[in-house]
């Protein structure tokens, strides 16, 4: 059977989905959503108060950091996520809570890796 007019090429080609991009409060560098840490100032009616969001799914202004130690102390040091949240003052353990996320974030890099490639983690 032959097909006759013009062939649908939607139908053949997969949709391509964009990985959303977000950048350091600290050093600029733009970088993949999943891969930077995220800082929420809850809105009034939620109670207010700044934290961190584990999930990346919080109601609230966000912003984000890197995933290093030095651009998580940047950002406490020179207030980074006062000016971008507009709020203050910052919960004195926020800073320790990035750093456990951290650990959690990087544990994931190591896992992705090792799965795109084939191997197994350990």
């Amino acid at each position: 059977m032959e097909i006759r007019g013009p062939v649908n090429e939607m139908a053949t080609t997969q949709k391509i989905r964009r990985t959303p991009l977000r950048s350091c409060v600290v050093c600029r560098e733009p970088s993949d959503k999943k891969t930077l840490l995220r800082v929420v100032r809850a809105p009034e009616k939620d109670g207010g108060g700044v934290f961190a969001d584990a999930t990346g799914k919080a109601n609230g202004r966000g912003a984000y950091v890197c995933a290093s130690a030095e651009c998580i102390d940047k950002a406490v040091k020179q207030k980074r996520f006062e000016r971008a949240l507009s709020a203050s003052p910052l919960p004195p353990n926020l800073a320790e809570d990035l750093k456990m996320m951290t650990e959690k974030v990087s544990s994931e890099k190591v896992l992705a890796a090792a799965t795109s490639t084939g191997a197994t983690a350990t």
